[in-house]
């Protein structure tokens, strides 16, 4: 039987011959690994990002100057949300999207119309701000995020709701189009 210290000796000794290799090997290695290098230095670092708005359709508010005013108890429900492509550029999809509620998380959906149900029962009356980051795939783009935010007024009645007529309280409808920015990162 050998001794251990004598079989580790051999494997050092059979390691250095198997893993020493002359400069000339060294430098073909390197002369065929140059190609693949090459290929891989030469892809663009600029991200050609979607340019696209996202748009919300919702339903149980009063949007007046960009604010959204909801009674408190009133469901506010963001029906739909579309990804808009900048005029002059190809068609664009959202393949999910995140809503915040004053950053902290409401809800994430992959089912389109990524809609998404808001009870503000148990909120306080005051302001509020609505984050949605969506994952935008567009024509001839790379892949990107959108980012928009908007705020919101939780009133106390529908009295203190902007605006007249049928625009009301939970009657209310429309479509929020907020600034949108792009980036290639989650939020």
């Amino acid at each position: 039987m050998t001794e251990p210290v004598l079989l580790i000796d051999k494997i050092q000794t059979i390691t250095q011959k198997h893993f020493l290799l002359s400069p000339m090997k060294k430098f073909l290695y390197l002369l065929l690994v140059l190609p693949f290098l090459g290929l891989i230095s030469s892809c663009s670092d600029d991200k050609d990002l979607p340019n696209v708005t996202l748009q919300l359709d919702y339903k149980g508010g009063t949007l007046q100057d960009n604010v959204l005013y909801v009674v408190q108890g009133q469901t506010l429900q963001i029906t739909a949300l579309r990804a808009i492509p900048a005029e002059g550029t190809k068609n664009a999809t959202i393949t999910s999207a995140a809503y915040f509620w004053n950053g902290l998380p409401l809800g994430r959906t992959s089912i389109m119309p990524f809609a998404i149900d808001i009870n503000t029962t148990d909120m306080e009356l005051g302001n509020y701000t609505l984050t949605v980051d969506a994952n935008v795939l567009q024509v001839d783009k790379e892949a990107g995020f959108a980012i928009a935010q908007f705020p919101i007024v939780i009133v106390a009645d529908e009295g203190q709701e902007p605006g007249e007529g049928s625009d009301t309280g939970s009657e209310g409808s429309g479509t929020i189009t907020p600034d949108t920015k792009i980036s290639q990162n989650e939020r």
